[in-house]
């Protein structure tokens, strides 16, 4: 079963401006099974649990690579009730 997630991933005294390693940290998320959406404040993907989980470590080892500190989120919306997907989270609250 699908879960999506939230990821931010954040290097931490590299000046005001963090898109490069935004970047770097959206790479690797697109090389996993995953449905990947970057946003103004991180990252939402779609996929496989574990598949989320791999792809989320392998993307804060990456930033972490090039910096001295990183603050990561994880944050997963988990359904057992329904097909859960990134669409079906838009469309319910969607303003008519």
């Amino acid at each position: 079963m699908k879960v999506v997630a939230e990821i931010s991933i954040i290097p931490m005294g590299k000046g005001p401006s963090v898109s490069k390693y935004v970047k770097k940290a959206i790479e690797v998320l697109k090389k996993y099974n995953l449905k990947v959406v970057p946003n103004a404040m991180g990252t939402v993907v779609e996929g496989e649990l574990d598949e989320v989980i791999k792809a989320y470590k392998e993307a804060h080892l990456k930033v972490l690579e090039d910096v001295d500190r990183v603050v990561s989120q994880l944050k997963i919306d988990h359904r057992k009730d329904k097909e859960n997907s990134i669409e079906r989270k838009l469309k319910a609250i969607e303003v008519e």
